[in-house]
């Protein structure tokens, strides 16, 4: 394993266990044995540690998302799967990236900006062809509020108990919260013309 990659392992520990606020450089550099000032040859700052951390994050979706599925419903089965994933295989992570986004410098916060608005489009494009008759606001709205949901299993307490079905009950809990989209548009009476899928396609 290289010298960065023990860097960013005990930063990825530290910064969930403690915060980012809450931990120093210098006890990073410890927790990976690096001493004194060499840790600043592989990172200037402990703002680029937790950028980098940043791009573990979408560097494990976007594996995980792979190119977008023509089919809106694989499309969403995807996104879906890619988060879930996300939140229970990368616990620290996901964790670090609901809890610390404030804290990015805005050095790299554009890059960031750039990669988050790639990954809630996947979601807001296929949502717009499996439930036409939401509006955009709507459905970026459902998006930020279903991604939370499922972030939001990374965030329990450290002795806090896993289902041991968990990965099915977030994308069950998902998808109900996703169907509300299609409720919300029919009560309102915005069927009209268009072609709309049962409210099923997106539960």
């Amino acid at each position: 394993m290289s010298r960065d990659q023990k860097i960013l392992d005990a930063a990825e520990r530290l910064f969930f266990e403690r915060s980012f606020d809450g931990v120093g450089v210098d006890e990073i550099g410890r927790a990976a044995g690096v001493t004194g000032s060499a840790i600043y040859t592989h990172f200037r700052a402990k703002d680029e540690i937790l950028a980098a951390l940043f791009t573990r994050v979408f560097e494990a979706l976007l594996a995980r998302l792979g190119e977008p599925d023509p089919d809106p419903a694989e499309e969403l089965d995807k996104v879906l799967k890619a988060f879930v994933d996300l939140t229970t295989h990368h616990e620290r992570l996901a964790g670090i990236w609901v809890r610390e986004q404030r804290s990015l410098a805005e050095a790299h916060r554009r890059e960031h900006d750039r990669r988050q608005r790639y990954i809630t489009q996947r979601w807001v494009d296929c949502l717009s062809r499996l439930c036409p008759e939401a509006r955009t606001d709507e459905i970026v709205t459902a998006t930020r509020g279903v991604q939370l949901l499922l972030m939001s299993e990374a965030l329990r307490p450290p002795t806090g108990r896993r289902a041991r079905d968990a990965e099915e009950l977030l994308l069950r809990m998902a998808r109900s919260s996703l169907a509300a989209l299609a409720v919300t548009a029919r009560s309102d009476g915005r069927d009209g013309d268009s072609p709309t899928r049962p409210a099923t396609s997106l539960g």
